[in-house]
């Protein structure tokens, strides 16, 4: 029995060791040494399109060269920068945030005559001058200045007409041939004909055409004067065309007058629809009250517009890289990674500027940004930010 029970614990001992070796030498259980990865070149992170065959210092910063390699792509889903490069570079990033750009410009004008107020003057029947008034065009007229007295054939006919029938369309024929409103009142007061008449000023403004003379035969077509409002004056403004979007009933406007070292509020603002394809600028029209008489046609001026955006997703405008072709900024991903990100501009004001395509609270590098893109298109990182945004 003692032999039985030494001979069974040799085998016992036996099959242990046996198990003890079999776990001991599986491959499952051995410590697997990293894969290496294989490197495909170096460069300097500051010239990434310049590739060297082997390590060594950069020929063109104070620095050594950096491996390329070639499962880069599998790493991350952006790049990764050496923390000590990040370190020496001073990278600093900023969250995106809701917010209103602010605009504060000032844009050139000019003065010019208000075009709503503009009455042309038509005798609407032949007839010739008696007597022209001493104004020329450019001169100032107040309303009821007389302009010039005429005489007109066929208004003396209509009248002699009126007389002999008392018929009230005659004095509305004479109405519509052009016979002042004050003659025709004349005629029905008098029962009088009247064979010269006096045409006035309707408006105070300026005479911008006034050709008739002395003695002038003229046909009912003839324009005896053209006279131009000067209260209110029109200001017309030359705008980026990228403002205009954000100017609205809430934004404030005023005008500087140089020559006056004035200034002065304006009235009415629009923006009209065309864009003038040398400057690529609106025009903003507006109005100045003018009762005074001191501003004129012509005069240089600055208008100041102070307005906002509606709310929108703001950064930093040095975060953006805008080749051109496509605008993006460089986000910070998971990992401690750099994963760029096209956008769309909205618009950019002192410093900041509204874009769609990030989400609130998501940083984005605002220094640096060159180098990080740089280090995106070596790792392929921009061809799978363009595909993803393909898709």
């Amino acid at each position: 029995m003692r032999n039985v029970k030494i001979a069974a614990f040799v085998v016992l001992s036996n099959i242990l060791v046996f198990f003890a070796a079999q776990a001991y030498f599986n491959p499952s259980h051995v410590e697997q040494k990293p894969k290496e990865l294989q490197i495909l070149f170096w460069y300097d992170p500051m010239y990434p399109n310049t590739k060297f065959d082997a390590p060594g210092p950069s020929p063109f910063m104070d620095m050594d060269l950096v491996p390329k390699y070639a499962d880069e792509e599998q790493m991350f889903e952006g790049v990764k920068i050496d923390p000590v490069q990040t370190q020496n570079l001073a990278l600093r990033t900023q969250k995106a945030h809701f917010g209103n750009l602010v605009f504060s410009q000032s844009a050139s004008a000019n003065l010019d005559y208000n075009n709503h107020s503009l009455v042309i003057i038509q005798p609407r029947a032949d007839g010739f001058v008696e007597k022209s008034y001493a104004f020329n065009a450019g001169d100032s007229v107040k309303k009821g200045d007389a302009l010039i007295d005429i005489t007109v054939p066929e208004w003396v006919e209509a009248q002699s007409e009126y007389l002999f029938s008392k018929n009230k369309s005659v004095l509305e024929r004479l109405r519509l041939l052009g016979m002042p409103r004050e003659a025709i009142q004349t005629l029905q007061k008098t029962l009088k004909i009247q064979t010269k008449f006096t045409i006035k000023s309707p408006i105070d403004g300026v005479i911008t055409a006034y050709d008739l003379r002395d003695g002038m035969n003229f046909s009912k077509d003839k324009i005896v004067a053209v006279i131009q409002s000067v209260s209110p004056i029109w200001i017309n403004a030359f705008v980026p065309e990228s403002l205009t979007s954000f100017i609205n009933e809430k934004s404030e406007f005023s005008v500087y007058i140089p020559s006056l070292k004035q200034e002065f509020n304006l009235l009415h603002v629009e923006v009209l629809p065309s864009v003038n394809q040398i400057t690529k600028t609106l025009n903003l029209r507006a109005e100045i009250d003018n009762e005074k008489g001191i501003l004129k046609p012509g005069m240089n001026a600055y208008v100041n517009i102070k307005t906002k955006s509606d709310t929108m997703l703001l950064i930093p405008s040095s975060a953006v890289i805008d080749t051109g072709n496509e605008q993006r900024v460089i986000t910070v991903g998971d990992n401690k990674t750099f994963v760029p990100k096209l956008i769309k501009i909205l618009g950019e004001s002192n410093g900041f500027t509204a874009v769609l395509g990030l989400n609130e609270n998501e940083s984005v590098v605002q220094t640096g940004v060159f180098l990080i893109d740089s280090e995106a298109d070596i790792a392929g990182a921009l061809d799978r930010m363009r595909k993803i945004d393909n898709d």
